[in-house]
């Protein structure tokens, strides 16, 4: 996918959903089994905790890091 910004390639990746704070990952990589952690290889992104979210989820998401922004397609209804 082509960043909107710049226009150059960005890097496929996904957003993890469970107990560690909300970081984009990218594709191959695994985000830390630590609760309250992050990934080395993650970006993350601003977020706040909560005790009360389901946990097993993610959605793809697509960084570029000249750009610093991450974008995540929605799901069609």
């Amino acid at each position: 996918m082509k960043c909107p910004y710049c226009g150059k390639e960005m890097e496929s990746g996904y957003i993890p959903n469970g107990y560690q704070p909300v970081q984009w990952i990218p594709e191959g990589e695994r985000p830390s089994l630590l609760s309250f952690s992050t990934s080395e290889t993650g970006v993350t992104l601003d977020n706040k905790f909560s005790p009360f979210k389901a946990n097993g989820y993610r959605a793809a998401a697509f960084y570029c890091a000249d750009c610093g922004i991450v974008i995540a397609p929605v799901k069609n209804s």
